[in-house]
């Protein structure tokens, strides 16, 4: 079986998978439904690529944004994030509304994250679209496997190859320094995710007991706002120092324990995240 063949399959079983779970009598939403098809045809369609990709799933929190559906990583290293849609909601966000909208303006953050609905599947960069939104040809919860058909496959294919080789890019400057100002700009959009994400957290124990810390040692007067605003750019800071002290590879859990014996405060941090 060539390559094209096996995605071809692995994208047909795909559907088969998403439309009997749709026929099932369960109170699940549409895109809970296509949580495991999807992971499983993920997992197939890298594996023809030559590449170990792994799927980790967020709980899905209700009345919050959250977080993306999925985090990939290849290798043990993150390279990206999955955002499934409910069929007929598509993978184009100039479509959404209400809920769907204000959440792709939050995930607009992140540098590599793949929409997808079952039958329309796009790849965002930093909000912006990269390359074509590819549509099935027919709809897999209504079809199944008849929903594909061969170009879809290839089409397919080409997205899903960019989203799996994505790699970061450090800015520099023309003699090949870190370029700082454009660091901290490619990293302001993720601590502000960071930062809606703690808000969103602040009913856990453990966050609410480490902003009394904080509020005791540092901020007396801070609000949950800026407490939210301190502590993302404080997790990004720790981040960059673990690193730059031997963290390597860079985990929350290297970080923590390069800085646990002179940063006590942000390797808490990290321990909390």
């Amino acid at each position: 079986m060539t390559q094209s063949d096996a995605l071809l399959s692995a994208l047909r079983t795909f559907a088969d998978a998403a439309a009997q779970k749709s026929a099932a009598p369960v109170a699940a939403g549409a895109e809970e439904q296509l949580r495991g098809p999807f992971e499983g045809f993920l997992s197939a369609a890298a594996a023809e690529f030559g590449v170990d990709a792994t799927c980790s799933g967020e709980a899905t929190l209700p009345n919050r944004l959250g977080r993306p559906d999925f985090a990939v990583s290849c290798s043990g290293a993150l390279v990206g994030y999955v955002e499934l849609k409910a069929p007929g909601s598509g993978a184009d966000p100039r479509r959404f509304r209400g809920r769907n909208r204000e959440q792709f303006k939050r995930f607009s953050a992140i540098p590599n994250i793949l929409y997808s609905d079952g039958n329309e599947w796009a790849l965002y960069c930093n909000g912006e679209r990269s390359g074509r939104l590819v549509r099935l040809a027919g709809d897999v919860l209504a079809e199944g496997a008849d929903a594909v058909q061969e170009q879809d496959a290839a089409q397919l294919a080409q997205l899903l190859r960019v989203f799996l080789d994505w790699q970061p890019i450090l800015p520099q400057d023309p003699r090949g320094r870190i370029d700082f100002k454009a660091f901290a700009a490619l990293l302001a959009p993720i601590c502000r995710l960071l930062r809606d994400d703690v808000a969103e957290a602040l009913g856990s124990d453990a966050l609410a007991a480490l902003a009394q810390d904080w509020r005791q040692m540092l901020f007396p007067d801070a609000t949950d706002a800026q407490f939210g605003d301190a502590y993302a750019q404080t997790v990004t800071f720790a981040l960059l120092l673990g690193r730059a002290e031997g963290a390597d590879p860079l985990t929350l859990e290297s970080a923590q324990e390069t800085l646990a014996a002179q940063h006590n405060l942000l390797s808490r941090a990290l321990q909390v995240l």
